[in-house]
């Protein structure tokens, strides 16, 4: 795919999905406050800590927020910006769009955008489904929306097109991975019971260093996806900034937004 800027030999790109309460909204207890509570520590407690460990390596992010989150927690979302980070749509109550009408997704959209424009003034310009699924009318409708890029496929380490069934037009796909993901390895819930996590942050931090490793001699693009519930507790973030240390030892690491990783591959093809 070419030179990364500056010579750089890899890309990383850190995200954090800042689900907030809606990631508890599927569940059977999702309208119960403990489960909500925990959403809200992601918003309330994590987000600024995870803001100053970023300020404090000069890195930026993105942050994937579902509507619902940015206009509750408006003031917090505004300083994410304020900071340079970039905020992408995450849905609007954290909904799968898998199984929905074509009608349906596009209002879930459209209640994402106006949250967007009423807390932030702006559209985002990227797009992560929530559960990184996305139904058959997905990328024809992110598509006619006008997104630079998708974040929620998983068909390579770099970045790749995806070209829409219906309009043929074609969009920036930002690969996953769900070795990746901090909730397979750290969100614990007792139903569904598959959320089983609370593993040793020692061993997340081996698996991710030698994915890094792998990525960087590849000169990919490491997209790390986090959740501030999650990842914001101190030993979690205190593996974090291990990693962070060790990809800044390679000293010729790109660190970016997904919009910058998307937009640098544009002008390379």
């Amino acid at each position: 795919m070419g030179v990364w800027p500056e010579g750089k030999k890899c890309a990383v790109a850190l995200c954090f999905d800042l689900d907030a309460d809606t990631l508890w909204f599927d569940g059977p207890r999702g309208t119960t406050p403990t489960p909500a509570s925990r959403g809200e520590y992601g918003a309330r407690v994590a987000a600024p800590r995870i803001m100053e460990f970023l300020a404090k390596y000069e890195l930026p992010a993105t942050w994937f927020i579902p509507g619902y989150t940015i206009r509750k927690y408006p003031e917090i979302i505004r300083e994410i910006d304020r900071r340079g980070h970039e905020i992408g749509h995450h849905g609007y109550y954290h909904e799968y769009p898998v199984t929905m009408e074509r009608d349906e997704e596009k209002k879930i959209l459209d209640m994402g955008l106006e949250a967007f424009e009423e807390v932030l003034g702006k559209r985002p310009l990227g797009y992560r489904s929530p559960a990184w699924d996305l139904s058959k009318n997905s990328v024809d409708l992110l598509t006619e929306y006008d997104f630079v890029y998708d974040s929620s496929m998983m068909a390579d380490e770099k970045p790749y097109l995806v070209t829409a069934d219906q309009t043929g037009r074609e969009i920036v796909e930002i690969p996953v991975e769900w070795v990746l993901d901090d909730a397979p390895y750290f969100l614990f819930n007792f139903n569904p019971r598959y959320r089983v996590g609370l593993s040793d942050p020692d061993k997340v931090l081996r698996i991710w260093q030698d994915e890094f490793d792998g990525y960087y001699e590849s000169g990919s693009s490491f997209v790390l996806t986090m959740h501030p519930q999650v990842i914001g507790r101190y030993h979690r973030m205190k593996m974090l900034e291990q990693l962070v240390q060790h990809m800044l030892a390679k000293g010729d690491v790109w660190f970016a937004r997904c919009i910058d990783i998307a937009e640098h591959w544009k002008k390379q093809r």
